[in-house]
This record gives C-alpha cells, sequence and structure tokens, in this order.
C-alpha cells in the first residue's frame, strides 16, 4: 500500500496516512513510513494524518517510526487535522513527544523546535512577571468573614484542613 509523500523543501518530507489503521494494515503502512524515513537528505519527515480516527496501533506506529527516526538522526512531526486525533493524541500526552501540530507551516515550525506564540513579544523580566502575578493573586485587603456553608453537600466545598475545635 503506497502513502503519498512529497518534499515540502528541501528539508522537509511529508507523507500523508490517509487510512486508519488498524490490525491488517499496520505492518503496512509502518513498513512504508520506515522505507520512506530518510537516511540522509531531509531531515523531518512530517507525518499527515488525514483521518479523524487515530488507534491505538496508529499510536504505536508513529511511536515505532519515531524511535527508528531517532536512530536515523531525523526529527518526526505530525500534522493532525481533526479534532478527534488531536484530542487523542493529547489524551495519550504525545503532543510534544511527536510534535503535534495543526497544518503543515504548524509542523514545520515545530521542527525547527518553535513553540507556537513564540513570536509574542514578552513584557517585562520574569522578576517583573511573578511580581505582577502575585499581586494578582494575593489580595491587599483580606477577605471579609463570611458565614459558613449549610446544606447537604456544605462538607465538599470547604477545604479539609485538620484544626482543634
Amino acid at each position: 500500500m503506497p502513502l503519498l509523500s512529497y518534499h515540502l523543501d528541501e528539508s522537509h518530507l511529508v507523507v500523508e496516512v490517509c487510512q486508519v489503521v488498524d490490525l491488517d494494515n499496520e505492518s503496512a503502512i509502518e513498513h512504508e513510513l520506515l522505507t520512506l524515513l530518510p537516511c540522509c537528505g531531509p531531515s523531518t519527515l512530517i507525518v499527515d494524518v488525514l483521518t479523524p480516527l487515530l488507534t491505538p496501533r496508529a499510536l504505536g506506529v508513529l511511536l515505532r517510526v519515531r524511535a527508528e527516526a531517532e536512530q536515523r538522526g531525523v526529527s518526526i512531526a505530525v500534522v493532525a487535522r481533526y479534532e478527534t486525533a488531536r484530542e487523542v493524541l493529547s489524551a495519550a500526552a504525545l503532543n510534544r513527544v511527536l510534535r503535534v501540530a495543526f497544518s503543515l507551516q504548524g509542523a514545520e515550525l515545530r521542527s525547527r523546535g518553535c513553540r507556537p506564540g513564540t513570536d509574542a513579544p514578552r513584557k517585562g523580566s520574569l522578576r517583573e512577571r511573578l511580581e505582577r502575578l502575585e499581586r494578582r493573586i494575593t489580595p491587599s485587603d483580606p477577605a471579609p468573614h463570611t458565614s459558613r456553608a449549610v446544606g447537604p453537600y456544605a462538607d465538599t466545598s470547604l477545604p479539609r484542613f485538620p484544626r482543634r475545635r
């Protein structure tokens, strides 16, 4: 089963996965991705997942291809165009490991080590930002005494700290 592949530029090879990865085609897709994995030339493989369904077998294929790519000195990024695919990758905590992006341009930036929103200017030094955050969290006036909660769920809404009565 040949996968569609093309060069985005001289350092990025894009491979499109159009089918749901299941038991029947798992080994064929993995073999094809490993065959297309460049040993020299492009330094980044971008796997473009064009299906909304990511199975555990698909995650396994992506992780095995990533491990082989690391051994060859090639970085890998994954484009997940569908929200359900991104949710599966997020639930499996693979966003950073697989460098997941929403689009090809995002995957190209992620493969270079750029994070989303890094071009936004930062205001002040780290110490100044922490002080501003501290001022926002810590109120200047103490909170007025509030009455104790009543009702069947009153115990669950209050923090449970040991204290003397």
